[in-house]
């Protein structure tokens, strides 16, 4: 893998400045922060936009009243990852508080597709259903929104997806790109659904909070402004209240923390989502319901632990496949065996490994249609590549890192030339920031001062270092030779270097006495005795 490194230049202006000690400082000017977010980041403020600042907000909460007064049956439509389930248990909770009972559908990945469709609105309009509050979609649900104004059911659309200049003929919209007013655009489904919820409770929720929070780090939205203070406060409330339904999720050996939720929580939700085959995601709505029974609680999650482990297992065995047919530049493979539910893991995992554009695809023989997900790196934007090739997919969608398309038989090969094409000239860059820090800079106390730019998370990502020429004292393997440990000593502390998953590189690094290293930092705390760790992602 290649590496940007930043060598910091400036630094010591930022510790005068702000009186913070040199490690601190390095990674402040790394990030180039303007003066107001370093600001919120030094002096810590709770941040949270009132949902009066949405548009139509006023309106929403009318049609909303309108439909509870005179017993109006409502439906809440989500989404099947993470995002769209709990966005859609959080107003469903909300409702019952209020003494209401609602509706809800999950849609199934490969029945329904994304988004609002309208056969399902033919269903809920036949149920007696008038009114539909999507969470995390509806922007692009043209023909589903014109159906349900035929059949005399208003849709009301909460969503934070990209649209174009055309939007549905909804009743109304809770959209931050389309509130002028509202200061912050880059907030999950379940976020825009929170804010909702507060409005019609008159009221915050704690657990309902830390629901919100959860889907902000599984859609991998910008940890800053109100997100930040988000995840920040709601990682508090989940180590305070220890919610049954996210312990259970969590397990014994974790902590809460943006990387536990990222990648223990919310893959097993999004399991659900991914393979509806073998349980339907709807059940997770009433898991996370605060009256859910305890015996169905701990049936559910026995259920995610089992999928995601399946899960887990076939991306594992497709990405081996994937691999096979790796060439040129990037990752463009299809094939009949893979699963649709899939894809977007496997072209992920490549792009991470390679730091090249993946596209990776499921292949539907009776149909002569190929359904896949893409991945990329900063310099290659997939939303553009899309808009500028139209003519090669029957579908698409996404933003420039992420997307999903479809592509019928005829366009299979050419899809191949046009991405070849796009990429032939360009030259993408790393996109891994390392920062060059110095042994002066680590000890406990420098470390423990990170701490003030936590919760990490995307833009706003954990520091990794580098180190340059670390003596090495003593190396040994750890479970079994599964890991390394090793022993260095700095000029003001003792650490140890620890390389998980390399143990095989023992007999190679044995009688090595010193190393460059890049990795994370880390506290840790035995018996009431804090020392630090180095986290070793890479030798070089």
């Amino acid at each position: 893998m290649k590496y940007k490194i930043i060598e910091p230049q400036h630094y010591q202006q930022i510790q005068n400045q702000y009186h913070v000690n040199s490690l601190l400082a390095k990674v402040i000017e790394s990030r180039q922060y303007d003066e107001n977010t370093l600001k919120d980041f030094i002096n810590p403020r709770l941040i949270y936009h009132d949902f009066s600042l949405f548009e139509e907000a006023d309106m929403t909460l009318e049609r909303i009243h309108e439909a509870i007064e005179n017993h109006e049956k409502i439906c809440i439509y989500g989404d099947y990852d993470c995002d769209g389930i709990l966005a859609t248990t959080i107003l469903v909770q909300a409702f019952l508080e209020l003494g209401v009972e609602v509706g809800y559908h999950i849609p199934n990945r490969f029945d329904d597709g994304y988004g609002l469709n309208v056969k399902r609105v033919e269903q809920m309009a036949q149920k007696g259903y008038s009114l539909i509050i999507t969470v995390d979609n509806g922007v692009k649900a043209f023909e589903a929104v014109e159906r349900a104004n035929e059949l005399g059911v208003d849709v009301i659309i909460t969503d934070h997806h990209q649209f174009d200049n055309d939007l549905p003929d909804a009743c109304t919209f809770i959209h931050t790109k389309l509130s002028p007013d509202y200061p912050f655009k880059e907030i999950s489904g379940g976020f825009v659904a929170y804010k909702l919820a507060s409005a019609l409770l008159g009221r915050q929720d704690k657990y309902l909070y830390c629901l919100a929070a959860i889907t902000t780090v599984s859609d991998m939205m910008p940890l800053l402004d109100e997100n930040r203070s988000l995840v920040k406060k709601a990682l508090i409330f989940m180590k305070e209240e220890k919610y049954p339904s996210l312990e259970l999720l969590l397990g014994n050996q974790q902590t809460y923390s943006t990387t536990s939720i990222g990648f223990v929580i919310a893959p097993k939700i999004n399991s659900f989502g991914r393979l509806p085959e073998f349980c339907s995601p709807n059940v997770l709505v009433k898991y996370f319901l605060k009256n859910a029974p305890r015996d169905f609680m701990v049936k559910v999650s026995q259920m995610a632990i089992s999928l995601n482990t399946k899960r887990q297992t076939m991306t594992n065995q497709q990405y081996e496949m994937a691999k096979e047919g790796m060439g040129d530049d990037f990752l463009y493979w299809s094939s009949d065996q893979v699963h649709e539910g899939l894809v977007g893991l496997i072209a992920g995992k490549y792009t991470r490994e390679y730091e090249r554009p993946g596209f990776v695809m499921a292949y539907d023989e009776k149909k002569g249609l190929y359904k896949g997900s893409a991945r990329s790196i900063e310099g290659f934007s997939l939303h553009q590549f899309f808009m500028e090739h139209q003519d090669q997919f029957v579908a698409f969608g996404g933003h420039s890192l992420a997307g999903g398309f479809t592509v019928d038989e005829a366009h299979y090969d050419s899809c191949y030339q046009c991405i070849k094409d796009a990429l032939k000239d360009l030259h993408l860059h790393p996109t891994t920031t390392v920062l060059h820090i110095d042994e002066q800079d680590i000890d406990i106390k420098n470390v423990e001062s990170l701490s003030l730019l936590e919760p990490f998370g995307m833009s706003n990502e954990e520091p990794l270092y580098m180190l340059k020429d670390v003596p090495v004292s003593q190396i040994q393997q750890l479970s079994q030779g599964k890991h390394l440990k090793m022993q260095t000593d700095l000029n003001r502390s003792h650490v140890s270097m620890l390389y998980f998953q390399h143990g095989d590189l023992y007999g190679k690094l044995k009688n090595i006495k010193k190393m460059s290293v890049i990795g994370t930092l880390q506290i840790n705390e035995y018996r009431n005795q804090k020392s630090l760790n180095f986290i070793i992602k890479d030798i070089v």
